[in-house]
């Protein structure tokens, strides 16, 4: 743990209560005058009709009830405000608690994206407990978290990783600027699914009134004036104006339902355009250095206004929707056709700024992702910025370490593939760290995929997809074994590297599944398959016959990992050496935890 970075949480965390204190005490000032301010303006209201009708007490009531909604609004900014100092602790603690290991406890695991069918997601741990998506998650809506997450399940062209890291790297220096943007996402709410899908069905929904010959119906209340006029001082017939009233009134008629629909519909997917307004404008105002910051931000103001303008024009609309709940709402309704007016603004909104709703959505869903991968920047800043090239698959990392592992107990090594077809075959005892290893290489790798910085001192790397045979469990609906669905996963990484992939591949415990003869001969023969077909990979294993096609390939090296037993106790030191283990240790583990072992010659 960086102690100047857990200090900086801390003390920002303090800086923030304390705000939230002295608004927490005008909140409960407020909350003892509201009612005070009323009550008072209840007595003199009663004075005047009761007592005395003396102008003073009418004059003061008055200017008690002035007050008392000036108060109103006023406590509801407070409240506001509390919240949003609320979110900002809780955005500190959350960072400390990362930082303390306590990031398990974390109740977005993204468990919702898991996909048992992915390449490599359940076995590096990518989404739920205990995740990465749990530990860098900082989105607060839906499309950001599946932005991060389609980061994490799918590699990107080389081009767009390094304008990520540029990105990242900058972001990872403006804290407040990350915090305040995380808390306002929070005030927004936007976890629900299904809310954003709504809002751009609406946006997008084929428009209504735009025909210019409707706006010409808006003429009627104009014609039905200056009729009026006329016939009020004798130059034409005085009721003559009766006749475009009375086109007014079916027009109104006819246009009832529709307005009524599209007014409801607006009204329910104004609220969610007012929370992503909130976020994008915490990143109008900014200056960026990184080309994909300055492009995201290009994106908002491309076509004229800012998304924040344009957006209160629209809230200007649904004022004048407003109007609907008021009794003199027919009469001015039918007098000036109020509501075709409403629904010919609102389409000209709709057809000219609610096509842009998506990529503003876009641009607010990549500064999340962004901004959740800056923070792994921010509180690492000893990790390193991985090189990628898109040479042959090769990977060279120097103090290697899983980032989900707390610094003070994380064992680093190096691991290197130099060239294509280069496999290391790692055996050891159990828990000596051979699954760890694998998990380590490939969640780095996905890491560096996605524009973040990796745990290693020095980490280079060629563009490859990741394969990985760790975890894999049998399926009872499709009928399935554990060892059958093995062997679909050995199939699915030969296959890639049969059809010329760039592929880097982890495979644990290859065939343990089955009997040792076959095992062996198995594991033999896709090793043997995976280096000719230059992949590169790490393969862990029990087997300590497979050590011999060392002998075979130069490219093939056995590593190992080592144990010390004593009396009772096994420790390990997680280094990863060169040549086969000399070791075992299933016996003294049986012992240790009770079974015992009669043995003998």
């Amino acid at each position: 743990m960086d102690n100047q970075i857990y200090e900086t949480y801390q003390s920002k965390r303090a800086h923030v209560a304390e705000k939230l204190a002295e608004v927490m005490r005008q909140n409960n000032r407020l909350v003892l005058l509201r009612p005070l301010i009323f009550m008072a303006a209840v007595v003199l209201s009663l004075a005047y009709s009761f007592l005395s009708a003396k102008p003073v007490y009418l004059f003061g009531s008055g200017i008690l009830i002035i007050l008392f909604i000036i108060f109103i609004a006023k406590h509801n900014r407070i409240k506001a405000r509390a919240q949003y100092l609320e979110f900002l602790v809780q955005i500190n603690d959350t960072a400390i608690g990362r930082l303390e290991g306590k990031w398990l406890d974390f109740a977005n695991t993204g468990e919702h994206f898991i996909n048992p069918e992915h390449r490599y997601l359940a076995d590096l741990n990518i989404f739920g407990q205990g995740s990465l998506f749990q530990y860098v998650n900082a989105a607060t809506s839906i499309v950001g978290e599946e932005r991060l997450a389609h980061w994490l399940s799918f590699q990107t062209g080389l081009a767009e990783i390094k304008q990520r890291q540029q990105a990242i790297q900058e972001l990872g220096l403006r804290l407040d600027w990350r915090q305040h943007f995380q808390a306002t996402g929070m005030l927004g709410n936007l976890k629900k699914t299904g809310r954003l899908e709504k809002l751009l069905a609406w946006a997008e929904d084929k428009p209504v009134y735009t025909n210019k010959y409707i706006s010409y119906l808006l003429l009627l209340p104009v014609i039905t004036l200056v009729l009026a006029v006329l016939g009020y001082f004798h130059f034409i017939t005085p009721y003559l104006w009766i006749v475009p009233l009375g086109f007014q009134v079916l027009v109104v008629a006819f246009t009832a339902k529709t307005a009524h629909q599209t007014f409801n519909q607006t009204g329910s997917s104004v609220g969610e355009i007012q929370r992503c307004s909130a976020l994008l404008a915490c990143i109008e105002p900014e200056s960026y250095d990184a080309p994909l910051l300055k492009e995201l931000k290009d994106t908002l103001v491309k076509h004229g206004d800012t998304p924040s303008r344009q957006i209160k024009k629209l809230f200007g609309i649904v004022d004048r929707m407003g109007l609907r709940y008021s009794s003199i709402h027919p009469v001015i309704n039918i007098a000036i056709l109020w509501d075709l007016q409403t629904l010919i603004k609102l389409e000209n909104w709709r057809s000219g700024t609610g096509r842009l709703l998506r990529e503003w959505i876009e641009v607010m869903a990549e500064f999340e992702a962004l901004s959740s991968l800056a923070g792994l920047a921010y509180e690492h800043p000893h990790w390193t910025v991985p090189q990628i090239t898109e040479s042959a698959p090769a990977i060279k990392a120097v103090a290697l370490g899983h980032p989900l592992i707390k610094d003070e107990i994380r064992v680093s090594n190096n691991v290197e593939l130099p060239k294509p077809g280069t496999i290391l075959l790692i055996t050891g005892s159990n828990m000596s760290g051979k699954s760890t290893l694998l998990r380590t290489v490939g969640i780095n790798l996905i890491l560096a995929y996605a524009g973040a910085p990796v745990c290693a001192k020095e980490f280079n790397c060629s563009l490859m997809n990741v394969y990985t045979s760790i975890h894999i469990n049998d399926n009872l609906e499709k009928n399935i074994s554990t060892f059958y669905a093995e062997l679909q996963r050995i199939k699915l990484i030969i296959d890639a590297a049969r059809s010329g992939e760039s592929i880097i591949f982890m495979i644990d415990e290859i065939f343990k599944g089955t009997n040792s003869k076959d095992r062996i001969l198995g594991a033999r023969a896709v090793i043997k398959s995976l280096n000719e077909l230059a992949a590169i990979g790490l393969v862990s294993t029990h087997d300590l016959e497979l050590s011999r096609l060392e002998h075979e390939s130069p490219l093939i090296k056995n590593y190992h990992f080592t144990d010390q037993i004593s009396d009772r106790e096994i420790t390990f030191d997680y280094r990863l050496k060169p040549q086969v283990s000399k070791s075992t240790n299933a016996i003294a583990l049986m012992k240790i935890i009770g079974i015992e072992i009669n043995q003998t010659k």
